[in-house]
């Protein structure tokens, strides 16, 4: 096995163990649009919606000093989600659909080895 794939391992298991109330599986939803813009709408239509799956450990709202009024807001969120258990890679304003409510994808950040996506989210639902 390669480092990646054992800390994969590693954070997979501690998912199902030490972290085991603390994660949550999710489901998300994407439109994919393509096709003329239309300048009245001010859109491009969509042509389907997708959905991908995955679980990942979902911490409280920022720490206050942390907070910058143009990217956070105070009650946002932040997820801290397996690559290798994502069905497909997460996308700025996907919905992000748990037992926690439904929650708007604001950014999205790769770990440098690849193993987690760090994702800001802002609740949409509850």
């Amino acid at each position: 096995m390669g480092l990646l794939s054992d800390l994969q391992s590693e954070l997979a298991d501690a998912f199902d163990d030490d972290l085991a109330d603390a994660v949550y599986s999710f489901t998300c939803s994407k439109e994919v649009k393509s096709g003329t813009f239309d300048f009245e709408t001010q859109s491009y239509p969509t042509i389907t919606t997708t959905a991908y799956s995955g679980r990942g450990v979902l911490f409280g709202s920022y720490a206050k000093e942390l907070i910058k009024p143009i990217d956070y807001q105070v009650d946002d969120s932040r997820a801290i989600v397996l690559q290798n258990e994502v069905t497909a890679t997460p996308q700025i304003n996907d919905e992000l659909t748990t037992t926690k409510g439904i929650f708007k994808i604001i950014s999205m950040n790769a770990d440098p080895v690849d193993a987690t996506y760090t994702l800001q989210l802002r609740k949409i639902t509850a």
